[in-house]
């Protein structure tokens, strides 16, 4: 069998799956499953399309064809649906991420062609879902629950990327390979982050997409294969 990702067995994912758990009545006929599963799946519309503060379960109500009456017979409120829709959310993506992981892994790649298909990918990936992951975060700002299970989601997506590129710690000159893919990861992250807008009202998108993307490749590659104490004596 071929690897799997760490994702399905990370602590926090287990933690997203209790609450997810708790957060809506289980249903006692499928019919009834099925009306919740169209009213969670038009909600992630609905986040996407509109932003946490223009949600109202008025238009899901009226978009997924099922009564608030009948949606407040699954969830005790409006914040355990959103938690149930992020947690459902984030579980679609971390499983996408997974399997874009393990691809790498079934097809073995040099460290200097891994890192920019890598970040690309992570690239792609991130801007794919901005839309949910920006409501996901405005939410959290002022709900702790999904702060911290968006929280728990980054830090597998984090964990995931550092795992496979430590699978060539071999070919990695940094003196602290460890702290050399986290730093890139970092790193990364935050300029395709400021690019998408993630976390921002508007997406900045200073500069070309893919430039961007080549250039945070051959950064982090090259951070990865230089030897910091070599760096050091040249600049002395």
């Amino acid at each position: 069998m071929p690897p799997v990702s760490t994702a399905s067995k990370s602590p926090g994912r287990q933690r997203e799956d209790t609450r997810g758990k708790s957060f809506a009545r289980a249903p006692k006929q499928d019919r009834s499953r099925a009306s919740f599963e169209r009213v969670l799946d038009t909600a992630a519309k609905l986040l996407e399309e509109k932003g946490y503060a223009n949600f109202t379960l008025s238009e899901l109500s009226e978009r997924s064809k099922v009564s608030i009456g009948s949606i407040y017979g699954r969830v005790t409120s409006k914040d355990d649906l959103i938690r149930l829709v992020q947690v459902r959310a984030l579980e679609q993506y971390e499983l996408e991420f997974a399997g874009l992981i393990n691809r790498f892994r079934r097809r073995p790649t040099p460290l200097r062609e891994l890192v920019p298909a890598i970040v690309r990918e992570l690239g792609e990936f991130l801007r794919r879902h901005a839309p949910a992951l920006n409501a996901f975060i405005q939410i959290g700002n002022v709900d702790p629950i999904v702060e911290s299970t968006g929280k728990a989601a980054h830090q597998q997506t984090a964990l995931d990327v550092k795992l496979l590129l430590l699978e060539h710690r071999a070919d990695i000159r940094h003196p602290d390979p460890e702290h050399a893919v986290e730093a890139c990861f970092s790193v990364v992250y935050s300029s395709i982050a400021r690019h998408i807008g993630l976390g921002a009202r508007d997406a900045l998108g200073e500069g070309d997409w893919d430039r961007l993307l080549a250039d945070l490749g051959q950064m982090a590659l090259l951070f990865l294969l230089i030897d910091a104490r070599q760096v050091d004596k040249i600049v002395r």
